[in-house]
């Protein structure tokens, strides 16, 4: 049996929002980068205790970290029986 014939004709609709949810991703991990520099917050330090705008940079790339593994498993569940609708 094939991949494509057990796939929705609109699965890839599913997959440009997985690309999305990928770059996304990326940028958050970008601006933790940028904001480690303005606020001089060093590696292996997580939180600074000076600056909570970095804190709040950090911590919305952290949740977003925590709660992907999830969200990938339940959007590819989703889109096999509804293919339109999970793309957003």
């Amino acid at each position: 049996m094939e991949i494509l014939q057990v796939l929705p004709a609109n699965f890839a609709y599913v997959i440009f929002t997985y690309l999305y949810s990928w770059i996304m991703l990326c940028y958050l991990g970008v601006k933790v980068g940028a904001a480690r520099k303005k606020y001089d917050v060093k590696y292996p330090t997580m939180y600074s205790d000076k600056e909570q705008v970095f804190n709040c940079i950090q911590r919305a790339h952290q949740n977003t970290l925590e709660v992907y593994p999830q969200w990938l498993v339940f959007q590819t569940i989703a889109a096999l029986a509804y293919p339109i609708l999970p793309r957003g």
